[in-house]
This record gives structure tokens, sequence and C-alpha cells, in this order.
């Protein structure tokens, strides 16, 4: 048990201590007035202090009870010794003291169960329940994206605050502003241990703890007293399980971005979890992302095999890189959700500024040419419904370029390798020949075996619409041979290029049959 326990759990008035530090030790009560052992608190008299002094260093701490007020000499004792204050006679305080003995044997056994629901839980939802049922009130985890972890037991959910925040996945905003205009995030910060919290509006008393890890805040672990009367043991218990709550969000990697862990908000936004347009600039408002442009997603990849250590330290240096982006892990790669300044363009003139906001900047593209990682940018949107399929154009951007690695340069956009990227599914689903107008096919094969360029002339045609000169110049032949081969291609393929469904045809298919780089199989 705690010092700072103890003396929560003693019917004192006032209390003085050397050093506040000394709350956080942990102390065994002994039911004997005589100094002891490191470790050990006894009971003492005031006229068992003037007569024997202060315990030495090592010899464990005295708490000297004293019936009324302590006089102002004593309130600054020695760092081995506590003075304390109250309205019970010296015997009735005694039997409450050692009533401290079975409350920590009763502490130890809750503190026991707790580790083994950590041990054997292996996810934060299961060890929040078991958590739960050992506190003996509902709790609620998150973490500093403020992303409800876990929850678990008979919440107060007539309370329209906590009813939003479970439906919505995430603390909301008006929650964290009362709690921060009540002072009850400074002082839990200050204190570094839980404190309680009355809700003056409904008589909810709460408890609130911060979790640390490698001295990092990593979220919240919050107790409502709605089944049980929250006692300093159990403050010390909510503790515990705080920093058993700890352990587990580092292994599981859920801390969040303000933690150098990766946005568990872009994370939801990309896998489908936030599915509403409002709930999603909210979260995005709580993360301090601009909400009057566009976005862009990309798809940052690495080392073949490298895992989320790796990703982790990648997702830290582009968010540095990136100012005002989110980045989150995921399929052994770094997702990044990127804000456009200026207006709306969405995909009007996006592909011009998404272009020159991420290629200039120096910061990010000499990460990937230092590290050999490449970054798959999909097109721009506003509606963040988009997201998550714009997110998908990043993968598939990604597959159509497999095997090619070294001619794919640092920075690849998805408007630019659209045809690419279209042949690539098709052809996986053994439907490129879907995509081929048959005549354009004849063409090329024309070509191949007679060493003709029909299907260069026809391209050209369709590149300089009603500019004969400038397609004839373009290859490098005289204008009667472009009319003459203009003409052969509608005899020869039954192609008219001055049809707009042939020359849309034409202009699909050799686009297609360039991105996979040899005509697909008829």
């Amino acid at each position: 048990m705690k010092l700072r326990t103890v003396l929560n759990e003693l019917p004192l008035a006032a209390s003085y201590i050397e050093n506040d530090k000394l709350l956080d030790r942990d102390v065994v009560v002994s039911p004997e007035w005589r100094r002891s052992s490191e470790g050990i608190i006894c009971l003492g008299s005031m006229t068992d202090y003037l007569e024997e002094g202060a315990p030495q260093e090592g010899e464990g701490l005295l708490l000297v009870y004293v019936q009324g007020e302590v006089e102002e000499r004593f309130r600054k004792p020695p760092s081995t010794v506590i003075f304390g204050s109250g309205e019970l006679p010296p015997s009735d305080f005694q039997d409450e003291f050692l009533h401290l003995v079975s409350k920590s044997g009763e502490l130890a056994v809750r503190r026991e169960k707790l580790f083994n629901a950590y041990l054997s839980s292996y996810d934060l939802q299961q060890f929040g329940r078991r958590a739960a049922e050992v506190i003996g009130n509902p709790v609620v985890i998150s973490n500093t994206d403020r992303k409800v972890l876990a929850y678990a037991g008979e919440l107060p959910l007539d309370r329209s605050d906590i009813a939003r925040v479970l439906d919505g996945g995430y603390i909301t905003q008006e929650v964290e502003d009362s709690l921060a205009a009540d002072g009850i995030l400074s002082s839990v910060r200050s204190a570094r241990h839980s404190v309680i919290a009355m809700n003056e509006r409904d008589d909810l008393r709460c408890v609130t703890s911060i979790i640390y890890r490698h001295r990092l805040e990593m979220g919240r672990f919050d107790v409502f007293e709605t089944t049980h009367l929250v006692t300093p043991r159990d403050l010390e218990l909510i503790d515990y399980a705080t920093s058993l709550a700890g352990l587990m969000i580092d292994r599981l990697d859920v801390a969040g971005e303000r933690v150098g862990k990766g946005s568990t908000i872009l994370s939801d936004i990309l896998s489908g979890k936030l599915a509403d347009e409002d709930s999603v600039r909210a979260h995005l408002m709580m993360a301090e992302v601009p909400l009057d442009g566009s976005y862009v997603v990309m798809r940052i990849t690495g080392q073949n095999g490298a895992g989320r250590d790796y990703y982790t330290r990648v997702g830290q240096r582009v968010g540095n890189a990136l100012p005002k982006s989110l980045w989150c892990i995921l399929d052994d790669a770094v997702a990044v959700m990127l804000p456009m300044p200026g207006p709306e363009s969405g995909g009007l003139d996006g592909y011009e500024a998404c272009a020159r906001r991420i290629v200039r900047n120096r910061s990010f593209t000499d990460i990937l040419e230092n590290n050999d990682m490449r970054a798959f940018v999909g097109e721009p949107f506003i509606d963040m419904m988009d997201a998550r399929n714009r997110y998908r154009q990043c993968q598939l951007l990604e597959k159509s370029e497999k095997g090619d690695e070294e001619d794919v340069p640092r920075v690849v956009f998805f408007w630019e390798r659209r045809f690419q990227v279209v042949a690539s599914v098709f052809k996986d689903h053994g439907a490129a020949d879907m995509l081929l107008d048959k005549r354009v096919v004849a063409m090329a094969d024309h070509d191949a075996q007679h060493g003709s360029d029909y299907l260069k002339t026809a391209v050209m045609s369709v590149r300089f619409p009603g500019s004969p000169a400038e397609a004839a110049e373009a290859l490098n032949v005289h204008r009667n041979t472009y009319f003459y081969r203009v003409n052969k291609i509608r005899d020869l393929f039954g192609l008219d290029l001055k049809d707009g469904d042939d020359r849309l045809a034409l202009a699909f298919t050799a686009r297609i049959i360039e991105a996979v780089g040899t005509r697909p199989q008829r």
C-alpha cells in the first residue's frame, strides 16, 4: 500500500510530511508501536517521538498521531516522520490504523487479480472488461488521439455526453473542454496520480487518471462511480490498472500520433470505421488538421519485409517533413493524409497543385531518396468519404508498378498512371482483353509484322487534333505521307479518325497497350 493511500484511508484532518515524493513509497503497516525496518510504517504518540526521536534512515517511517491540532513547530518533520491530527481519541485512531493491515491485504489480492487480467488479455477491450470487474466500476480507456480504445461496465448512458462518446468512438471536445475548465486534467498531470472529480449536474463522481509509459502520455483511464463507492484503496488500484493499460497500449502500438505511434483517427478513416462526413471533420478538427481545402492520401513503402518499428520511424520522419499531415501504419506501409493549401480544388487544378506541393518539399523527397522509399499518391479530394477510395488508388498504383522498381520514380501520381492501373486491375482478373478495341489491336499486330507505323500515326492524329502539320512533324514525315497513312487506316482497319467514338477507342486502347508494356494476349 502506498503511503498516500495509508494517510487517505485514516481519519486525519491534516498531515505533515517532509517531502511529498514519499507519498508514492510502498509501505507495509506494522501493528506494533515500535521502530522497525525499511518499508514499514509504525504508529506512535507524541510521547514516543519526544522520548525516542525520529527513526534513522533505513528504520522505516513513524506516523505520530495528535488529537486536535499539531503544533506549529512540528509541522516540518524529519524525513522519517509524518505528523497527523484528527478528532478521534488515540485508542480509536489506533484501531483504524490496525484495520489497515487487513485492508492492505485485500488491496494486494485485487492488484494480483488486475495483473493476471493483464497477462491473460490479448487486447484492450478484454483487459478493460476484466479491470472493470476488479475495480467494481465501469471504465473507459482512451489514447492521446482521444480515441476510445476500450470501455466496460455499466456506464451511465443516460448522460448525453457519455452516450455521444461511446457512439462516436472518441472523447468529444465538449468533454475535453469541461475537464480542462474544471482543472481536472491539469491536476492529474501535476499530481501524476488519479484524481476524483464530482459532476455537480448529476452528482456523478468520476476518477481520471493519465496513462504514462516511457515518461510519455499515452492516454487516459477514466472510472465512473456508479456501482461501488471509490475509496483511497480504489484510487491506488486504478493507478495500477492505468500503468498496466499503458503497457498494453505501448505493446499494441495504439497510443496515437501525439506520441509518434501514428494517427488512430486516420486509421479509422481509411478502414471505414468513421463513415460520417461530419464526424470525420470533427475528429480532424481535434487533430488540428485544416478543414478549408482539399486533401490527398499517399502510401509510402520502403524495405521489403520491414517491420512495424521501421515504419513507425518512417512515419515520424514523414510527419515532421509534412506539417499538418496525419499518418498511420497500414499493411506494411505508412499511410499519409496531407491537406492541400489554397482553394478547394479537389481534382480540377488539384493535380498540379498536389504535385507541386509534394515534389517541391525537399525534406520529404530527401527522405524518400536517401532511404530508397517510394510514395504512391492518390487523386485529390474534398469529401472525406472519398479518402478510403483514394487510398485504394494508392494500393492499386503500387501493385501496378511491381516488377519495375528501378524505373519507378520516388513519387508516383495516380493520375499520371491511370491507364496502367486500369490495365493491371483487368489483367489480374484475366479480363484485359475486354479493354481493347480489336481494330486497334489488329493495327498493332500489322505494325509488328510489317514494320509499319499506322498505330503511331493514328495516335498523333488524336494528340494533334485538327493540325496535320504538327502531327506530320511529330512523326518526322511529309504531310502527304501522313494523309496517306490516315486513309489507309480507314481502309485496312475500319477506323475513321474523324469519328469521335473511333478516336476515343483508339486513344484508350493505345494507352492500355502502352501501359502494360506489350499487347495483352487475345
